[in-house]
């Protein structure tokens, strides 16, 4: 498993999710049998999935790979893939298990490391805070996020955060934060610490909080992923 600014990556066996959607531009690279059905449609092989698309999974095993639209591999992936439906990958290559994360992106024809040079520069302090914080563990809890509470350390009223931050990063605050903690809560898994230790120090209120973040995120609660990792 990778977790990199913009990227999460899994290695996954098995995998049979329900219907889902999700922010993150979604690669899917099998080695095995893939089925995507989404709307009234069928995709076998190596695809991509736009971001907030309805879809199901199938999986024998293969690379999950998760890229957040904002970043520069977010961006690249738009440009070269201008559809408002999943796509197949005609010439992706079969991965293993073992694939560097830089293997994995450069094999897709893109360019790895992303960054952000063109962010606003409050925003990139921002996202550069938000990352070092939950890196360490430090002011976790949700009342230090608010909104109104962001954009007064920014010197901005919150409606001008708000409206700065999505036209910025194409998603609005709460759902990027909920996607800070549950990756956050996932490197605590990694670590081995239990659902809930995982879930509280990532700043949800409970485990319950955490596995229907999570679920509503990947199709699969957290406790049905690690197995397939």
């Amino acid at each position: 498993m990778y977790i990199h600014p913009g990227i999460f990556a899994a290695y996954t066996r098995i995998i049979d999710t329900k219907s889902h959607q999700h922010h993150q531009i979604q690669l899917t690279l099998p080695n095995g049998n893939c089925t995507l059905l989404y709307k009234d449609d069928l995709l076998t092989g190596p695809h991509i999935i736009p971001s907030n698309f309805s879809h199901k999974l199938t999986m024998d095993e293969g690379w999950i790979i998760l890229i957040e639209p904002f970043s520069d591999i977010g961006q690249q992936l738009q440009n070269s893939y201008q559809a408002c439906h999943p796509q197949a990958l005609e010439e992706a290559p079969k991965l293993e298990r073992d694939t560097p994360l830089e293997t994995l992106i450069s094999s897709l024809k893109l360019n790895y490391p992303a960054n952000n040079a063109n962010l606003d520069p409050r925003i990139s302090a921002l996202l550069e805070l938000l990352d070092n914080n939950f890196k360490n563990g430090i002011n976790m809890e949700a009342s230090h996020w608010r909104a109104n509470k962001v954009a007064s350390q920014l010197h901005l009223s919150e409606s001008r955060f708000l409206h700065l931050f999505r036209a910025q990063i194409g998603i609005a605050w709460r759902p990027y934060l909920i996607w800070k903690r549950i990756i956050c809560a996932v490197e605590y898994l990694q670590q081995q610490k239990s659902i809930t230790e995982a879930a509280v120090n990532a700043g949800f209120s409970d485990s319950a909080h955490f596995s229907r973040s999570f679920k509503r995120q990947f199709g699969i609660n957290p406790k049905s992923a690690l197995k397939l990792i």
